[in-house]
């Protein structure tokens, strides 16, 4: 049984940190008596250090024991005093960090503490940053030749004089790499380290994130050589260890547009040493079947720069179309150092499709490109961030494509956290374009409206314009937009309401359509699952859909 220790007349914080230091808070009812007298004749020096930590050097404590039947009880009336106050602070830079912009910033940060009460964790955490950053820009032979921290109790001010010797900076030294799977030349075009550069924890860190993308590699350890520093350079041993060369997955589910889904992924992870690679996936479904294989080769930049080339047949199966395709392509691949993913492609297409009554064969040979920006707070669970995705792409009448047009594309998601832990998240996918034969373009190319991703309430590509006989046939546009409130229920369990409207259609008909609902949210280790209820707000071939789908949507 715990004994009553009554702690009054201070604020929480420093309430907390005597409650926390009283060794007497940490006995019980059956403690001995004389343990607790003399844990009692204690309490003025431990409360006296848990308010010095916090800048009050002269606290009054009024105190009193009592034993009585079945326990003991403890009572402190506690006037902290006044808080010391910092007066002044002077902080010295030696070495090459008396010119380095980002010592000058976080210096300049550190005097803001001039005027504000004193706190000892802060006066640790001041000298902690210094020394944190002076590791992370190299300066690895740094030191303090004066630390000093003056109470001038008579008048409650505090003055601190911080001396920081940084010596010379760093710079990387040999780079020595043990790996057997690859050219040593190609892995070198990996690492962003080269000798000479300034020493960096952020570089070596960067460094372990590049190769752990890359896919090669399974282990990778990185080892500055702090004991061997000659002339100023530290020496770095990275060993890596390979992942398996061949990668293979099977996989089964379901998704409500396209309904149960078989899946399988062969990857060759280096088809030769100087790593080029290969993937092949099959999808098989009651509506949308597809099968691709592609081979890409990395360029003279490897983190960031591909070309690749592949094939691949898709089958399509909806209540609007059928339609059968194959595509044989090229592909050329940047990813730049502002986060924008960039691929320009040319597709060489062959699509047999049926709308309705009509059938047609078409060849079109289609240029084109995509540019993707992804921000996040959390690849699994995301808060805040954003998705946003531009499409290009055409075709030119000639022997090798049967149709001429234009067509461009954007589609953006919005997420943004509310006080009370819910999350608002705005999506929206805009598309026009310019075509000669609209009744030969491909329904790979149409616009279409209706499904999960889409306007839920409608089932998958059931939205477009229609022809006289009422075929939904596509559009040469596309609007959709959409607003969900998402709210936690408990840890890992969400619930939604949303509304979505827009349609695809052509210029001569504007028909909106809407559908409202709600939603189940199960927040799995793999990533969000979404079930949502959705009613269609106008007509529909049914009166009510419910989508199911997996994966994240930034």
């Amino acid at each position: 049984m715990r004994a009553d220790v009554s702690v009054r007349g201070l604020n929480s914080e420093a309430q907390k940190n005597v409650e926390f230091l009283l060794s007497l808070t940490k006995e019980n009812c059956e403690a001995p008596e004389w343990k607790i007298r003399d844990l009692f004749d204690q309490a003025d020096a431990d409360i006296s250090q848990a308010l010095r930590a916090l800048g009050y050097y002269h606290p009054v404590i009024e105190k009193s024991l009592a034993f009585n039947d079945p326990c003991w009880q403890a009572d402190f009336a506690i006037n902290s005093g006044p808080q010391v106050i910092i007066s002044d602070i002077a902080i010295s830079l030696t070495g090459d960090a008396d010119d380095d912009p980002e010592f000058q910033k976080l210096r300049n940060q550190l005097l803001t503490a001039k005027g504000k009460p004193l706190r000892h964790d802060h006066y640790e955490k001041m000298k902690s940053r210094i020394q944190s950053l002076a590791l992370e820009k190299g300066y690895l032979k740094s030191s303090f030749s004066k630390k000093q921290l003056l109470i001038d109790k008579a008048n409650n001010k505090a003055h601190i004089t911080l001396v920081f010797n940084a010596g010379k900076r760093m710079v990387f030294g040999d780079i020595s790499i043990d790996q057997d799977i690859l050219d040593p030349d190609f892995v070198q075009k990996l690492i962003p380290i080269k000798s000479g550069d300034y020493y960096s924890g952020e570089q070596l860190a960067n460094t372990h994130n590049t190769l752990s993308k890359s896919d090669y590699f399974d282990m990778i350890d990185i080892r500055p050589d702090i004991e061997n520093i000659h002339q100023h350079q530290v020496p770095v041993s990275l060993k890596l260890h390979p992942k398996k060369k061949h990668h293979y997955s099977l996989g089964a589910g379901f998704d409500t547009d396209i309904g149960p889904l078989l899946s399988a992924t062969y990857i060759n992870r280096r088809v030769n040493r100087r790593g080029h690679f290969f993937n092949a996936n099959i999808d098989l479904s009651p509506v949308l079947s597809t099968a691709d294989a592609e081979y890409s080769v990395p360029l003279d930049n490897p983190v960031s720069d591909f070309f690749s080339f592949g094939g691949g047949f898709k089958r399509e199966d909806t209540d609007t179309f059928k339609s059968l395709s194959a595509k044989l392509s090229a592909r050329l691949k940047h990813a730049f150092d502002n986060g924008w993913k960039q691929t320009l492609f040319i597709d060489s297409v062959y699509e047999d499709f049926t709308i309705g009554a009509t059938s047609r064969q078409v060849l079109l040979l289609v240029p084109g490109g995509s540019w993707l920006r992804s921000v996040s707070d959390s690849p699994t669970r995301p808060t805040r961030g954003y998705r946003l995705e531009f499409n290009l792409a055409g075709s030119y009448k000639n022997p090798l494509s049967d149709v001429s047009f234009a067509q461009a594309s954007v589609a953006a998601v919005w997420m943004h956290p509310f006080p009370w832990g819910g999350r608002f998240i705005a999506r929206t996918e805009q598309g026009a374009m310019l075509v000669d034969q609209f009744d030969r373009l491909p329904t790979s190319y149409r616009f279409y409206a209706g499904g999960m991703n889409s306007i839920r309430g409608y089932a998958y590509k059931e939205l477009g314009a229609k022809d006289p006989l009422g075929n939904v046939v596509g559009g040469k546009f596309l609007s959709v937009v959409s607003a969900e409130y998402e709210h936690p229920v408990l840890d890992d369990w969400g619930v939604a309401a949303f509304i979505d409207g827009g349609n695809a259609f052509n210029p001569d008909n504007i028909s909106i359509k809407a559908g409202t609902g709600f939603g189940v949210r199960w927040y799995s280790p793999i990533g969000p699952i979404r079930l949502d209820f959705a009613i269609p707000l106008s007509d529909a071939d049914s009166s009510f859909q419910i989508h199911f789908a997996a994966g994240a949507r930034l």
